[in-house]
């Protein structure tokens, strides 16, 4: 049996990995905003399929490049060197966002404790430009997740986990689990990941679970680069006990209405 996300929000998820760049369907890249520089979300690695298009052919025209031209990869490079891309956080938020909003009509950050000033124009910023606020560490604390077992695994659940960067956050997303005979055989995830070389940026990967009694760092983590490291893996394993999966409590009752009868 395979438990996966509904196909609105597959489809949502697809608009990252199939940008309409020059009728073709380009990859998103990864980008993160570490100078901390204030800009459009798509300059800041939070912004939606749609403003990533959009920033995109803006850049096309002041460059004078016609993306018709160029291949995927060299239309990747330009939008690399051009800041455009989508980091981590940027990434699972407009997700989950999307099959928030798709249930409840509502936006999700309103959901999400971040720490913003308790003044009336810090209170402006964060409705202004909440994804830009919503990182990875925030998604997947305590405050607004929860820890959930590796035999409870669903969809829409986060893999929290670290970078080679100090004190620094990563968050999966759990896209699909397969089971058997009511055991987790299988999850496959997706993330936004600086990692891989070519295949950075938004990716699609999988760990295979011999056995779901034993933690998830014990099972096959399946993402390696042309090396064979597995970078995912092995940020999992930094600090692994404040790593694991965790299930964003604004969005348990959706995940509860979805897979109840599964």
């Amino acid at each position: 049996m395979t438990q996966e996300l509904p196909k609105e929000v597959k489809k949502f998820i697809n608009r990252y990995f199939e940008l309409n760049l020059g009728n073709k369907k380009v990859t998103c890249p990864y980008f993160i905003n570490t100078a901390k520089k204030k800009d459009l979300r798509a300059l800041l690695g939070k912004g939606s399929p749609d403003e990533i298009e959009i920033e995109a052919k803006i850049w096309e025209k002041v460059k004078g490049v016609n993306f018709d031209l160029m291949n995927h990869d060299e239309i990747r490079n330009f939008l690399v060197d051009r800041n455009i891309g989508i980091d981590c956080s940027g990434f699972v938020t407009h997700v989950i966002n999307f099959w928030y909003k798709l249930e409840t009509g509502r936006n999700i950050w309103s959901k999400i404790k971040v720490p913003i000033k308790k003044t009336l124009f810090g209170k402006i910023l964060f409705y202004l430009r909440p994804v830009e606020k919503i990182g990875a560490n925030y998604l997947t604390n305590l405050e607004n997740s929860r820890s959930v077992e590796l035999n409870e695994i669903l969809p829409g659940d986060l893999i929290r986990l670290k970078t080679q960067k100090r004190n620094a956050h990563h968050v999966l997303l759990v896209e699909e689990v397969i089971r058997k005979n009511g055991k987790v055989k299988q999850i496959n995830y997706i993330h936004s990941t600086p990692n891989y070389g070519k295949l950075s940026g938004v990716k699609r990967a999988s760990i295979k679970v011999h056995d779901e009694t034993k933690p998830l760092e014990d099972q096959e983590w399946l993402e390696t680069d042309e090396n064979g490291i597995n970078f995912t893996k092995n940020g999992y394993l930094i600090q692994k006990e404040d790593n694991g999966i965790r299930r964003l409590k604004a969005l348990e009752p959706i995940q509860n209405k979805t897979f109840e009868n599964m």
